[in-house]
């Protein structure tokens, strides 16, 4: 099994993702709903990292969240390095890992 690591920029965005539902929907649900997800897909790649789509970047893959949301991530050695948390509806063009 692969250890997961967060970059700072990951975590980051995908705490402000969070704060801004918890916010927008004066809820607490929908984030948790998108953290239990999370953590599903984490369970999944440090199982099998290999099973995410390989993206436009060479040694980067991605899974989907749910329709709007994916994480890219890339294998190195035995950890799983999450390198962004990010929401599809925004201009691919401004992905930066």
């Amino acid at each position: 099994m692969f250890q997961i690591r967060w970059t700072r920029k990951a975590l980051f965005s995908f705490a402000d993702t969070l704060n801004y539902w918890n916010f927008h929907n004066s809820s607490q649900k929908y984030s948790r709903k998108l953290r239990i997800e999370v953590e599903k897909k984490e369970k999944l790649i440090s199982k099998n990292p290999h099973i995410g789509t390989l993206s436009e970047i060479e040694g980067i893959r991605y899974v989907l969240i749910d329709k709007n949301f994916s994480i890219y991530y890339r294998a190195v050695e035995n950890t799983v390095e999450i390198l962004a948390f990010w929401d599809n509806r925004r201009d691919p063009d401004t992905l930066e890992i």
